[in-house]
């Protein structure tokens, strides 16, 4: 009895954690890397969230901008918060990075 009942347990968290691998989408980090952030909107959209105000010339310098990637799920263990990848500019407003995380401040 003991066994089915461990057998039934591992199934249903295989089957969350399945469930928890399919939702993200997926992104290519070359698709950002070399580009300045005018370029990047041009051809994605505007970004939804950005850590500094955009210049005077059009770029964003010196920061991270992100699209989301996995809009925030309510579920039945709880929230799963907005995801998104973001794109670190440098000085010049030039793609250098991406990497994935939560929108600042929650």
């Amino acid at each position: 009895m003991r066994k089915q009942i461990a057998t039934i347990i591992i199934c249903i968290l295989f089957l969350f954690t399945l469930a928890g691998c399919s939702t993200k989408q997926k992104y290519n980090a070359e698709d950002y890397i070399g580009k300045t952030s005018a370029q990047i909107e041009a051809e994605y959209g505007k970004f939804d969230c950005c850590g500094m105000p955009i210049s005077d010339d059009g770029l964003y310098r010196n920061t991270a901008c992100g699209y989301t990637i996995q809009e925030p799920k309510k579920g039945f263990l709880g929230t799963d918060p907005e995801w998104l990848v973001f794109i670190q500019f440098d000085e010049n407003g030039v793609a250098y990075n991406t990497y994935e995380g939560y929108r600042p401040g929650g």
